[in-house]
């Protein structure tokens, strides 16, 4: 498994607050980053979302997921 994932965020998204919560009761390490407050981060969002700031967005290694599940996140992670 990776040090860390990162999770592209922002505030009042009501499935990053799921994500968020699921990942910390999993114990599961990550780095939130807020895409409201930095810039680049918004622009690597944008640039695998064709354009678009959706959010979460996970990036594990070099692998993006968009708005993924858990379920999801664990899988991608099990395949590191």
């Amino acid at each position: 498994m990776p040090e860390t994932m990162t999770l592209y965020w922002r505030p009042r998204c009501p499935y990053c607050a799921r994500l968020k919560a699921r990942l910390r009761l999993a114990r599961m390490p990550f780095h939130p980053v807020n895409i409201w407050e930095d810039g680049e981060a918004a622009a690597v969002v944008r640039s695998v979302n064709n354009g678009d700031e959706l959010v979460p967005t996970v990036r594990i290694g070099e692998r993006f997921l968009s708005n993924p599940s858990f379920g999801e996140v664990r899988q991608a992670l099990s395949q590191v």
